[in-house]
């Protein structure tokens, strides 16, 4: 099981992150993306990128082989709406 925390530019448009989540999804085709809440928009400790605050999203991936996290870290380091991830094996 994976946690994935995705942190957005807040001025993200709904079609946005739904496109990054299912690319997400297309890139853990072993895996399965079980839950996905929406933490809201809050205060940054820094600014990143410009920005004061982000919009934070908790994904949980469920998946019985280990991931291939080389591509993930790629697209989200590319993906100009994502400020900041973290990929965290439970």
């Amino acid at each position: 099981m994976y946690e994935v925390t995705v942190v957005f530019v807040p001025k993200t448009e709904e079609k946005t992150t739904e496109m990054v989540f299912s690319k997400l999804e297309t890139l853990l085709i072993v895996a399965n993306l079980e839950k996905k809440d929406h933490l809201g928009l809050k205060e940054l400790s820094y600014s990143m990128k410009g920005n004061k605050k982000g919009d934070f999203w908790m994904l949980t991936v469920v998946s019985d082989k280990t991931l291939k996290l080389n591509e993930v870290n790629l697209f989200l380091n590319r993906e100009p709406s994502v400020i900041r991830y973290l990929v965290i094996k439970k």
